[in-house]
């Protein structure tokens, strides 16, 4: 028989149909011949397999089965293993020589049959091929075998290492005793009826718990016998993916992280964001970011989920706590069971009350210090291994940065708000918080009242001591007031001896007499030779001002008054 042009097998025919001369050049071939081997007629035609460039293990033993077909004008016949567009394919070849061409020129005609279903059978997993099994056996993925009963079939080493569970265990089960959670099981029996009843690919990618830890995995699953319904198997190949989901996830994480330090965050809400990803990115039970008071202490900056005792609360650390080795050596560590062996330990018993059993700790260096560190913990027993201290560690450094950025910005919003010689508020500082005190005053009914202080004839110490004790005697005077003022009160330097206190919840009444302690503490001052310093003060409250404008000019008025009355006395405001 012979081809007479490339239509030999008519379009969607699928009939594999090629023809050689005597130097094995291409001259005829069927669509199907063409699309097989990806190749259009004018790159085939006129060439031998290995112009065409054909891979060696497909032109070696054809070309060497053709000149033996044109040598005795006998039929040939061979399988190969063909790399095609569609993936790779079996293919059995009749070569039939034809010595009766037009010209007299001998001619070879390949007929081809795509036996890939054959062959797969072939290799079915449950007949123990020898030649599958070394192609899987070797593999580094782990590789299962499926049949329509949802049963496991076959298994090759490295599923078994990844599982921690031996073939024996598995061949012969259903899917469902595989030690997966119930809605990855549904996942893949839904994933692999799919396959059987399209015999076409699927994907599906989970996570899993190996002896080494959590893993992610990318399984591809193929139908085995080309499409079966209800027959055949299903080829399982499952990809280690899980360094790649982790960068991806600290990427994410770090991502989400940097948007809130550009947000102009503070350190708590900073440490917040920290500790929620941290927790993700190891699938913790909890997370906190700690800020170290010393060796055998800690403040809770942020926890995530929040601290029933919050921001702020200070904890205790020993060698028995993942924090506390942290705190000790700089290094990440972790404890795989708190309940072994060191439950006299408070600490531990604190962590143990808490619901957790297992917990790790990474260092937050920022300025060449160690500052703290990011903990997580889990209430499972080994939840944590080297790594995810790794990782823990790896994040921790960037986390880091996010953390010494806050810190450096709120440093240098108190340096903006902090006159320097007295460490006390500057005018900045007040003016924000005075409006801040005025407006909520006002909104809830709240007393609130303004003293305005002025040290008497400051000038003459300047003059006769000199600027140095002059400034030795302001600092001074900060102290004194930041000694008599109460928490939640501002005392601040409005400049050269002129100073302010915002007493929030006090009426004038009230606030007189606090203001002339202050006074007399001030009164008691020694510095290098300058003593016997007087301050007048003026003081109104917001129930004679209706807004901080009238009030500091009713406080000033009053201190105007104090002056002309003799100075060294506090005066209150008049209507």
């Amino acid at each position: 028989m012979s081809v007479t042009d490339t239509q030999a097998g008519t379009p969607g025919s699928g009939a594999i149909v090629m023809e050689l001369d005597g130097e094995l050049r291409h001259v005829r071939a069927s669509d199907a011949a063409l699309a097989m081997v990806g190749l259009p007629a004018e790159a085939l035609l006129g060439r031998t397999p290995t112009e065409t460039g054909l891979p060696p293990q497909v032109v070696e033993p054809l070309e060497r089965e053709l000149r033996a077909a044109v040598a005795s004008g006998d039929e040939r016949q061979l399988e190969i293993e063909m790399p095609t567009p569609d993936g790779l394919r079996w293919l059995h070849l009749r070569l039939v020589p034809d010595v009766a061409a037009g010209d007299g020129a001998p001619r070879v005609t390949v007929l081809a049959t795509d036996i890939t279903a054959r062959k797969h059978a072939e290799l079915r997993l449950s007949g123990g091929n020898a030649a599958f099994r070394a192609l899987v056996e070797d593999s580094p993925d782990p590789i299962a075998l499926i049949d329509a009963d949802m049963r496991v079939t076959y298994v090759n080493e490295a599923l078994e290492r990844a599982s921690g569970r031996p073939a024996g265990l598995m061949l012969g089960r259903p899917i469902r005793d595989a030690g997966m959670e119930d809605d990855l099981i549904e996942r893949w029996e839904r994933a692999v009826r799919g396959v059987f009843a399209t015999g076409e690919r699927m994907s599906i990618d989970f996570r899993f718990t190996t002896p080494e830890g959590p893993r992610w995995f990318s399984a591809r699953l193929l139908p085995e016998s080309g499409g079966m319904r209800d027959s055949g198997h299903v080829i399982v190949v499952c990809t280690d993916v899980t360094d790649r989901v982790n960068r991806e996830a600290e990427q994410a994480a770090l991502r989400r992280v940097a948007t809130v330090v550009a947000r102009e965050a503070d350190l708590e809400e900073i440490g917040r964001v920290v500790a929620q990803e941290a927790a993700l990115l190891l699938n913790a039970t909890g997370s906190a970011v700690y800020r170290f008071e010393s060796e055998t202490e800690a403040t809770c900056v942020a926890s995530h989920p929040p601290a029933q005792d919050g921001p702020g609360a200070v904890v205790n650390l020993t060698d028995a706590s993942a924090t506390g080795r942290t705190a000790r050596t700089g290094h990440a560590a972790r404890v795989d069971d708190y309940r072994r062996g060191r439950g006299a330990d408070p600490v531990v018993r604190e962590v143990v009350d808490a619901g957790l059993r297992s917990g790790i700790a990474a260092p937050l260096w920022t300025r060449g210090r160690l500052w703290g560190a990011l903990t997580a913990g889990s209430a499972r027993a080994g939840a944590f291994g080297s790594a995810e201290e790794r990782r823990l560690a790896a994040f921790a450094e960037l986390a880091a940065i996010a953390v010494a950025n806050a810190e450096t910005r709120e440093e240098l919003d108190r340096l903006a708000d902090t006159d320097p010689l007295t460490g006390l508020a500057n005018r900045r500082a007040f003016t924000a918080r005075l409006h801040g005190e005025v407006e909520r005053a006002r909104r809830h009914g709240h007393l609130l009242s303004l003293a305005i202080l002025d040290l008497d004839d400051f000038k003459r110490i300047n003059d006769t001591l000199g600027h140095q004790t002059g400034d030795a005697v302001l600092a001074e005077v900060g102290k004194r007031l930041t000694t008599t003022s109460r928490a939640g009160e501002l005392v601040a330097r409005m400049g050269g001896e002129e100073f302010a206190w915002i007493l929030p919840a006090v009426d004038m009444a009230h606030a007189i007499p606090a203001v002339e302690r202050a006074c007399a503490s001030i009164a008691s001052i020694e510095v290098e030779g300058a003593r016997g310093v007087t301050c007048s003060a003026g003081v109104c409250d917001l129930a004679l001002a209706g807004d901080e404008d009238e009030l500091l000019r009713r406080a000033d008025r009053a201190l105007y008054r104090a002056k002309s009355a003799g100075r060294d006395r506090v005066e209150p405001a008049t209507t």
